[in-house]
């Protein structure tokens, strides 16, 4: 595994469940943001991840990018549900706050 993989993410708008206040994604913020995704048609496992490239401004809600995230728990952690086409929730907590797909690993 090489412990990386890049994404395409739509989060969700306020109004629809989503982030309240923008996110950082680039590798500027201390730890980075470090959300959970949870793979569709998968065993409903949260699987750790940390965003280290994406666009140097926040974005808001609703906005959609490709970043690039680790996987912060491998080799502990399984991640061969992100295959290339596996669609995720980015999850804070319980809550969904984006949804998106695997681009490239």
């Amino acid at each position: 595994m090489n412990g990386f993989a890049e994404v395409f993410v739509e989060f969700l708008p306020t109004d629809n469940g989503g982030r309240r206040a923008p996110v950082c994604l680039s590798t500027e913020e201390h730890l980075g943001y470090r959300p959970h995704f949870r793979v569709e048609g998968g065993d409903g496992e949260y699987l750790g991840v940390q965003f280290v490239d994406g666009p140097d401004d926040p974005l808001p809600p609703g906005a959609t990018t490709y970043a690039t995230v680790r996987f912060i728990y491998e080799p502990n952690v399984c991640y061969d549900a992100l295959v290339v086409g596996a669609q995720f929730e980015v999850m804070e907590g319980s809550q969904v706050v984006a949804a998106g797909r695997v681009t490239r690993r």
